[in-house]
């Protein structure tokens, strides 16, 4: 009796086995039939089949069933019918998931198939990679290749749109999330999407993860990544989070690294002198200007920053001259204009001011302050004007310009700009 009910287990158990295959085989026969059909049903009744497959014990340590649960989970995430992609909202990442368990699971040797290619510090996907190099025994060496060569590259586009939509809902940390997955993806596919890296520290940085951030942005650097003129930025970016970090040093540091690298760029100009400027360092910015300036004289954007150093040194004289210079270089020019502007507005206000606070008996020198400053008022106006003109939207230039109308006397034209900001 005993020797029937032996036999009569192990009949059981390869029943169950043998359902377990024949769950895989229909797995990969409903994903075939689908690429046929494009029937959303065919999908739904694969995945049915794969998910039973993947926790029996036997068929869960195949490489295929992971494979074939890939490839329907691709399926979904490639359809562009809503009734396939509505299937799972979480297929991007099964799928993703079941193609990394293939790919370890699909070689021979027992401890390779113990890899976790999500390992955090990335010590298994070495082992992985110096692996692949010695031409291992594998189940099949298509999944492999079609894997890495054809599904990653894909899918590393779908998380980077992903990265995105997060990014833009201030999710920064899903967003970096979301990126470091397409970033590996890309890179296991033997590609380094670079535009990616830097979306990846741009998320870090905003994520607040400044460790990270600043590993990426220095590889950028040794890259000299410069899509989209970002290059610049990522100097600043650097000296921004070194700031943050009470490291003001380091920060002015990345600054000087970036004015080499970029000597025309504006913002990093900018960075520069204000750190010059708030330390005091006005005769070294100065300097560091002349040189830019011997190297570079039709940069319009070096006279701008010199004037503003002339300006702080009360040299107003060589300020005038250099705002001048950057707007014979280019007329629409803003902020030359505005400083310009400014300059002679405030030298005509002083001289009001001055003259509000004569004696009564002293209307000779009274008068004279007036008619000096209507002077000034009447300089500023066209450099007002222009750069109102340049930027009609700004405030400052609009409520400047007002004002200097109104000490002008054209009050029609001071009423029409005024009307602008109401």
């Amino acid at each position: 009796m005993k020797k029937y009910i032996l036999i009569l287990a192990a009949v059981v158990t390869t029943s169950v086995v043998y359902s377990q295959k024949n769950k895989v085989v229909s797995a990969f026969n409903y994903n075939k039939a689908f690429t046929r059909s494009n029937k959303c049903k065919e999908l739904v009744s694969g995945i049915e089949a794969i998910n039973l497959a993947i926790e029996h014990d036997q068929t869960k340590v195949w490489a295929k069933t992971w494979y074939y649960r890939g490839n329907l989970y691709y399926n979904i995430i490639a359809s562009k019918d809503k009734e396939c992609k509505d299937i799972d909202a979480e297929a991007l990442d099964k799928c993703t998931d079941s193609y990394l368990k293939a790919l370890v699971l699909n070689f021979d040797d027992p401890e390779l198939k113990k890899l976790d290619l999500e390992k955090e510090d990335g010590s298994d996907m070495m082992k992985f990679f110096t692996a692949l190099q010695s031409k291992p025994k594998v189940d099949d060496e298509m999944y492999t290749a079609d894997i890495m060569g054809r599904k990653f590259p894909g899918l590393a586009g779908e998380y980077a749109n992903v990265g995105i939509g997060k990014f833009g809902k201030k999710d920064y940390k899903g967003a970096q999330e979301s990126f470091s997955k397409s970033m590996m993806l890309s890179q296991m596919g033997g590609k380094i999407d670079t535009m990616v890296l830097y979306n990846t520290a741009l998320a870090s940085e905003y994520a607040e993860d400044y460790e990270t951030a600043k590993q990426l942005y220095d590889g950028l650097i040794m890259m000299k990544y410069n899509v989209g003129d970002a290059g610049p930025d990522l100097y600043r970016s650097m000296s921004k989070i070194y700031k943050k970090e009470g490291n003001n040093e380091e920060a002015l540091k990345y600054i000087t690294k970036g004015r080499k690298a970029y000597p025309n760029n504006n913002n990093l100009i900018v960075d520069e002198l204000e750190g010059f400027l708030s330390s005091g360092n006005h005769e070294l910015a100065l300097t560091n200007l002349n040189t830019a300036i011997i190297n570079d004289p039709k940069n319009v954007v070096l006279y701008f920053a010199r004037g503003t150093v002339y300006e702080n040194l009360k040299d107003e004289e060589n300020a005038v001259a250099d705002y001048k210079k950057a707007l014979e270089l280019d007329a629409d020019y803003y902020d030359a204009a505005y400083n310009l502007g400014a300059y002679y507005f405030n030298m005509g206000a002083d001289k009001i001011n001055k003259s509000n606070d004569l004696p009564l008996n002293a209307a000779k020198e009274y008068n004279a302050l007036k008619a000096e400053a209507k002077v000034d008022f009447e300089t500023a106006v066209p450099y007002v004007e222009a750069a109102h003109r340049i930027k009609s939207g700004d405030a400052d230039a609009g409520n400047m310009l007002i004002k200097l109308y109104t000490h002008t006397g054209e009050y029609d034209k001071a009423a029409t700009v005024r009307a602008k900001f109401e």
